[in-house]
């Protein structure tokens, strides 16, 4: 079995991707937000680089939303 090694993995966990976190727009249909989460840790972000922690990456913290978001009410 070959093992690679990548620069682009979570800078926190280290997992290698990330998702795009779908909501709903005002109609209800679901839609990209233009953000994004790690599949590891779930950490939430902008911009890969803020994810993946390369030098020169933006210094700006990854955004945090609400880990409750899109659950339904008694789940």
């Amino acid at each position: 079995m070959t093992h690679y090694k990548t620069i682009y993995k979570c800078s926190q966990c280290g997992a290698t991707s990330y998702q795009p976190v779908i909501g709903r727009d005002a109609s209800g249909a679901l839609m990209p937000t233009g953000v994004y989460r790690c599949t590891g840790c779930r950490v939430t972000f902008t911009d890969p680089k803020d994810w993946w922690g390369h030098p020169g990456a933006t210094a700006a913290a990854p955004v945090q939303t609400n880990p409750h978001a899109g659950t339904s009410p008694g789940s």
